[in-house]
């Protein structure tokens, strides 16, 4: 059951975008930077997400496969810049998605920086974003670019201020 808090924040994130809807405008990055707002908009992921953190994509490798039962994979390594949940600081972590994400659009570069909310890995070790909405990118200052990869405008939004967000959702 959600607790009233963050039905209160999910109200207010509805209210802010049907503002915005019928004034022609997106939130401002001000906006998206409410606390209760940020909290909103990250609580799909976060509820879902077995590893949370910001990264900086090391190496991307494609395995095709090689006989009839295995998969193609993408394993993806990134170095743990701020770890929020089930990661530490500095570690490398492994992810391996399945091939078709790659096909499909999904593409990590080696020196970009993004926050990512991922499904813990399935039996087969493979994981993915959260919803697939779970992979923001961080500018050149670090901030994350909500929107980034789904508009033209992205928000720039302090990581510090997207962390305390996502913690103190953990909380309630």
């Amino acid at each position: 059951m959600l607790s009233s808090a963050i039905i209160v924040a999910i109200a207010s994130a509805q209210l802010a975008a049907e503002m915005s809807q019928q004034s022609g405008e997106r939130p401002s990055a001000a906006d998206l930077s409410s606390p209760t707002l940020l909290r909103a908009m990250l609580y799909p992921v976060l509820r879902d997400s077995g590893l949370i953190f910001s990264g900086t994509v090391l190496k991307v490798e494609h395995r095709n496969s090689d006989s009839s039962s295995a998969l193609a994979t993408t394993r993806i390594h990134f170095r743990v810049d701020e770890a929020i949940r089930n990661v530490r600081h500095g570690q490398v972590v492994e992810v391996k998605e399945w091939g078709g994400l790659w096909q499909s659009g999904e593409r990590y570069h080696p020196g970009e920086r993004v926050l990512l909310f991922l499904y813990s890995p399935s039996k087969l070790g493979l994981t993915s974003p959260v919803g697939g909405t779970g992979c923001f990118p961080l500018d050149r200052a670090g901030r994350v670019l909500f929107g980034g990869r789904t508009h033209r405008t992205p928000r720039p939004i302090e990581i510090r201020r997207v962390v305390a967000a996502i913690r103190q959702a953990e909380k309630e």
